[in-house]
């Protein structure tokens, strides 16, 4: 079982890697190169921070443990992928932007993949090997959407003559986002108390009989309220009035970052990907 601290650093790589992912739906040549820089360069701090604290925490350990290597190499390779394809913003080479930009995303999903194999404590052929990385990757979709929903809400201050269609598409990315991984918290119990191993029998019910309140709280403000704002949002951007909407996205941002860090709370005391 992993210690709080670990889990609350892989919520800076999440946010790190589903920034990446929403780069990506965000329109590169209608919105300013220097969107693309700023938010990439919060992104690319987040993750090396991450990895710093990582390495920190493990220490010695890590020239040990063949997974934790590999699990530290993996995102170090990841960031330097990620390093490229922030310099290369500042250059005009659209075939190496374009592979840095790739290999960052397959590489920042594979260290999530194997990121989250370290809590299951069930088999390898097992539900909980596709669960638990399908759980990281929606928590970093949103936590990334969130994210860069309000940086370029940000930008939409500074250019004031820029089309909405950019900001919209991005807030529809944070909306689908949401609601799939609101969809799958639901059905999460269902499949780890039919499908799941002994041992995720188990933390269910531990779950259920020593933390309700947890996890109640952390459907509330990363699920419930979120969902709420997200429809003010939607009628804000048909004024439109993106200052206000930009409001709001920080209001969804600080109860899904909130939430999500419950949930690293509820993946430390329990092992459950919630």
């Amino acid at each position: 079982m992993q210690g709080f601290p670990h889990s609350f650093l892989v919520l800076l790589q999440q946010v790190s890697v589903g920034g990446l992912f929403a780069l990506a739906a965000a329109p590169f040549h209608e919105l300013e190169r220097g969107f693309f820089k700023s938010t990439a360069g919060v992104l690319f701090a987040l993750g090396f921070l991450g990895i710093w604290g990582k390495v920190e925490i493990y220490g010695q350990v890590i020239w040990t443990s063949p997974g934790i290597l590999l699990d530290v190499i993996l995102q170090s390779v990841f960031l330097v992928f990620f390093a490229l394809y922030l310099y290369s913003l500042w250059g005009e080479r659209i075939y190496f932007r374009a592979r840095a930009f790739a290999f960052s995303l397959f590489l920042g999903l594979g260290s999530l993949v194997f990121s989250s194999l370290h809590f299951k404590q069930a088999p390898l052929w097992s539900i909980e090997s596709l669960l638990y990385p399908l759980s990281f990757f929606l928590s970093a979709l949103l936590l990334g959407a969130v994210t860069v929903g309000m940086l370029i809400g940000h930008w939409y201050l500074i250019d004031t003559g820029q089309s909405m269609d950019p900001l919209i598409r991005i807030f529809k990315f944070f909306v689908t986002a949401l609601v799939i991984q609101t969809l799958f918290i639901v059905l999460l119990p269902s499949l780890l108390y039919f499908l799941g191993s002994a041992a995720s029998l188990e933390n269910i019910k531990l779950l259920w009989s020593e933390h309700p309140i947890l996890l109640a709280a952390r459907i509330v403000v990363a699920q419930v309220a979120p969902l709420g704002i997200s429809y003010m949002i939607w009628r804000t951007l048909k004024i439109p009035h993106t200052m206000a909407a930009t409001g709001l996205f920080y209001v969804a941002m600080l109860g899904v970052f909130v939430g999500e860090i419950l949930g690293r709370q509820i993946l430390a005391l329990t092992t459950l990907p919630f």
